[in-house]
C-alpha cells in the first residue's frame, strides 16, 4: 500500500483517463495499480469517486485491486454518502473477500463517519477473526478522533509518514521505552488496539530497533491481520535490512495471503533492486494465490523504476 501524498490539482480530462484505466480489466495490472494511487491523490470528487466505487463493487476485479480501493477511499477520508454507504455494504457481506472486508471496514475508521458505527458493532463477533479485529480497531479510532476533538483527551501523536494510519498513538504510549513498546506489540494476551498503538509507535521513531520489533512480529504473532500490518510498516520504514524477514514471509506457503501479498508490496519498498529480489519477485509472480502474484507485480513494478517512480505519471 502507498502513503498519502499532498493532493494535485488534475484537470477532468485526466481524471477521466484514469478512471477508465483503473477499470480496464486488457490493462497491465501495475498500470492500473498506478491509476488507483494517482486518484487517491487527487481531492475527492465524482471523477475519482466513480470508478473508484464501481471497483469495489464488482468483484471481477479481484481482491487485491479491491482492497487497495477500499484503503484509498480511508485515505481520501471521503465522507460522501455513497462511498460510506458501499463501505458498509461490504463489510457486512460474509460471501466477499476476507482481505475487501477488513479493508472496508478499515476505510471506516478513517473516515470517522458515525454511520459506520453500527455495522462496526455488528460484526465484532464475525465469523472471520481478521473482520472482527478490525472492527475493533476501527471504533476505537473512531472514538479517539472525537475525542480529540473535543478536547477530552491529550492530543495524538501525527503520522510521519502521511497516512491515516487504523489506530492513532496516545502520549502515553508513544512516551514508552523501546522494550515496553515491545513487550506490548508482542503480548498476545493485549487487545489489537494496544498492540497496534505499539507498532505505530515504534515506526515513529524509526531506525534499526523498529525493524527488530517488526521482525520478530512477523516471526511470532498469532493475528494475521496485526502481521500484515506489521508488513505494510516495513515497508513504510523502507529499510533494507527487512528485506530477509519478508522475503522469509513470501516464500511461506503455510502464511495467510494478505500477509504474504503484503511483504510482496513491502519488498518493492524496502529492497535493493538486485537479482536476487527481483528474480524471486517474477518467479512468485506466477504464485497460485492471485493477491500474491499480483503484489509481485506490482513490487517489481516499483522496484524497475524505483529512481523515477510516480504515481502520479500513471499515463505516461
Amino acid at each position: 500500500m502507498a502513503a498519502v501524498v499532498p493532493q494535485r490539482e488534475c484537470d477532468e480530462e485526466r481524471l477521466r483517463a484514469l478512471g477508465k484505466r483503473l477499470l480496464d480489466q486488457e490493462c497491465a495490472f501495475a498500470k492500473r495499480y498506478r491509476c488507483l494511487f494517482a486518484l487517491m491523490n487527487v481531492k475527492p470528487s465524482e471523477l475519482t469517486r466513480q470508478p473508484l466505487l464501481a471497483c469495489l463493487q464488482d468483484q471481477k476485479h479481484g481482491a487485491l485491486l479491491r482492497h487497495e480501493v477500499a484503503y484509498v477511499l480511508g485515505q481520501m477520508q471521503d465522507e460522501a454518502e455513497e462511498v460510506v454507504g458501499e463501505l458498509i455494504r461490504v463489510v457486512g457481506d460474509e460471501t466477499d473477500d476476507v482481505m475487501v472486508r477488513h479493508e472496508a471496514a478499515e476505510a471506516l475508521g478513517a473516515i470517522g463517519s458515525e454511520t459506520g458505527v453500527s455495522v462496526l458493532r455488528q460484526h465484532l463477533k464475525d465469523d472471520t477473526r481478521e473482520v472482527a479485529e478490525t472492527c475493533e480497531l476501527a471504533l476505537h479510532r473512531i472514538e479517539d478522533a472525537a475525542a480529540s476533538r473535543d478536547g477530552d483527551v491529550p492530543e495524538h501523536e501525527g503520522s510521519q509518514f502521511n497516512t491515516v494510519d487504523p489506530t492513532l498513538v496516545s502520549e502515553g504510549v508513544s512516551g514508552k521505552t523501546r522494550e515496553e513498546l515491545e513487550r506490548l506489540a508482542l503480548d498476545e494476551t493485549a487487545s489489537m488496539h494496544d498492540r497496534y498503538e505499539a507498532i505505530f509507535a515504534a515506526r515513529n521513531r524509526g531506525g534499526e530497533e523498529a525493524v527488530s520489533l517488526m521482525s520478530k512480529c512477523l516471526e511470532t504473532a498469532k493475528s494475521a491481520l496485526l502481521k500484515h500490518e506489521v508488513a505494510f510498516v516495513l515497508g513504510q520504514l523502507q529499510n533494507a535490512q527487512a528485506t530477509e524477514v519478508l522475503v522469509r514471509v513470501l516464500k511461506d506457503p503455510a502464511e495467510h495471503p494478505m500477509v504474504r501479498h503484503e511483504a510482496a508490496e513491502a519488498l518493492g519498498s524496502v529492497a535493493e533492486s538486485d537479482d536476487q529480489v527481483m528474480g524471486l519477485l517474477r518467479e512468485y509472480c506466477k504464485d497460485e494465490v492471485q493477491c500474491v502474484g499480483q503484489s509481485c507485480v506490482v513490487a517489481l513494478d516499483m522496484l524497475e523504476t524505483k529512481e523515477n517512480f510516480e504515481y502520479c505519471e500513471a499515463l505516461a
